[in-house]
């Protein structure tokens, strides 16, 4: 299938998770963690959305393809937390109420910025007002002045995570742009990107890994290439070389870890398993893009990209890895590329949503996106885990069931656009879930003793 139709089929199947108020819902499956209650819309999948709306717009000449980008905006602006100057569910996978990121807001203010770049009036004016109160008021008084780069907590300590900075330089650059002002590059962006480029691995096997924080050396490729955009828009800023050369030693580094049967790439930074779908596709495009700068990674791209295209479900959506594993209990969640996790199988909106993005950036200029060829009910079959399944999930354009086959009994219902889900009994994996999993093996009474134990001492 063509790349164009890759990309129409998988908007349709997005789209039949947006509400009438321009929310794309979804449950949200993570390395280190599930939700799978609620579907409200979060800026992870909102702000990738936009972009590849956009993106289109700007491949197509076709107007319909700015209008729901629009419309994806005006939800944004329509649901700003003014009083915190940020944007609803800035969490991602801690949504509703956990701690807003740095990431979840950086991203939707890039992805109104680029759109106020293609509308007039009051639309322009609006975007460009709420993504200048974030970028002011709550990213930057983020800021460490030692480094440059803004900062998060991260295990308990000031870090400083570099994906998340780089997109606060996404957000840097087009608010420079559009205010033809350079001190957001030169006071902000640039030392947040030489930051990041202090932080890179200049020696041993991982010559040229970004590591995920500046605290710890733990690396993840996912997170690596997302770094990498935010480096190689500001070089297409400043024209800064270390900057071009940063990303090509990355591209270099992490080219090693493709799969050359399945076409993916390792999710750590490493050969063998977990293989994402999303990370393989930010590789391709890392490369085309480098490849555009007159850099030549020794890897045929058009090869791997064929390989994920060929993993496109029916329906239009992405599964979403191989060999899924829990990033922080591999005992509890081992990666098993053998059998058919229900985590590898299920397409989510939230990394969807980067899939498309991606996609409508690797369009060829002045393309024609054909109408969509979706087909509904999918069926997946899911094999039987550690302590669940296996299941039979069955999605149509509007909700999407889990049955317990063992049990042969339903087990999960998600209407598409509720903000909660009508009911759900999976498991999910959380902060305790590996406490919870490590108290299974003791009786129910002890166990509920244990685990009211704190409560005594309050």
């Amino acid at each position: 299938m063509s790349i164009n139709q890759t990309v129409s089929n998988l908007w349709a199947w997005l789209e039949t998770w947006l509400d009438e108020k321009g929310g794309v819902h979804g449950y949200v499956v993570h390395h280190h963690r599930d939700n799978l209650r609620f579907l409200s819309p979060d800026t992870w999948t909102q702000a990738p959305c936009i972009l590849g709306l956009l993106r289109i717009y700007q491949k197509t000449g076709e107007k319909r393809w700015l209008d729901l980008a629009t419309k994806l905006c005006d939800y944004l602006v329509n649901t700003y937390l003014d009083p915190l100057h940020l944007y609803r569910n800035s969490n991602h996978e801690r949504k509703p109420l956990g701690k807003p990121g740095i990431i979840h807001n950086a991203l939707p203010s890039y992805a109104l910025l680029e759109v106020a770049k293609e509308v007039k009036g009051t639309d322009r004016q609006k975007y460009h007002k709420i993504a200048k109160d974030n970028i002011l008021n709550f990213l930057l008084q983020l800021r460490d002045e030692s480094t440059g780069a803004l900062t998060s907590i991260y295990h308990g300590k000031p870090s400083h995570i570099h994906n998340m900075n780089s997109a606060a330089v996404l957000a840097l650059t087009a608010l420079s742009e559009i205010e033809q002002d350079g001190s957001y590059i030169e006071k902000y962006a640039m030392p947040i990107a030489n930051h990041i480029l202090a932080c890179q691995v200049k020696t041993s096997d991982l010559y040229g890994a970004y590591p995920y924080v500046d605290t710890k050396r733990i690396y993840r490729s996912l997170y690596s290439l997302i770094t990498s955009i935010g480096i190689l828009r500001l070089y297409k800023e400043t024209n800064d070389s270390k900057l071009l050369k940063s990303v090509e030693e990355l591209v270099r580094n992490l080219a090693n870890f493709v799969d050359s049967e399945t076409g993916l790439i390792c999710h750590f930074h490493r050969t063998g398993f977990p293989q994402w779908i999303p990370d393989t596709l930010l590789f391709v495009l890392n490369t085309k893009w480098l490849e555009n700068e007159g850099i030549k990674i020794p890897i045929n791209t058009d090869d791997v990209l064929t390989k994920v295209l060929s993993r496109q479900y029916e329906h239009g959506g992405f599964p979403l890895s191989i060999g899924f594993a829990d990033l922080s209990y591999t005992k509890g969640l081992p990666s098993k590329p053998e059998i058919k996790r229900w985590r590898d199988l299920l397409p989510t909106p939230n990394w969807n949503a980067w899939n498309f993005w991606t996609l409508a950036e690797l369009l060829p200029q002045r393309s024609h996106v054909n109408e969509p060829t979706i087909k509904f009910p999918l069926v997946l079959e899911t094999d039987e885990e550690e302590n669940e399944g296996p299941y039979e999930i069955i999605e149509d354009d509007k909700k999407v069931v889990f049955t317990s086959k063992k049990e042969n009994r339903i087990v999960a219902i998600f209407d598409k656009t509720e903000d909660v889900s009508k009911f759900c009994l999976i498991k999910e994996r959380g902060d305790f879930w590996r406490t919870l999993d490590s108290l299974s093996k003791y009786p129910g009474p002890l166990r509920r003793l244990i685990l009211a134990l704190p409560n005594m001492f309050v």
